[in-house]
């Protein structure tokens, strides 16, 4: 359990020094929807 309170706070540390996204006017996916399956 140590363990994964350390991974815990490593990935927080990680969060944390990258920083905030610039802002943005518009929307951008983080994946590419071409080829994807439309589920409506």
């Amino acid at each position: 359990m140590a363990a994964a309170f350390a991974a815990a706070i490593a990935a927080g540390k990680q969060a944390f020094d990258a920083g905030v996204l610039e802002p943005r006017d518009m929307a951008v996916p983080s994946t590419p929807v071409i080829g994807k399956a439309v589920f409506t």
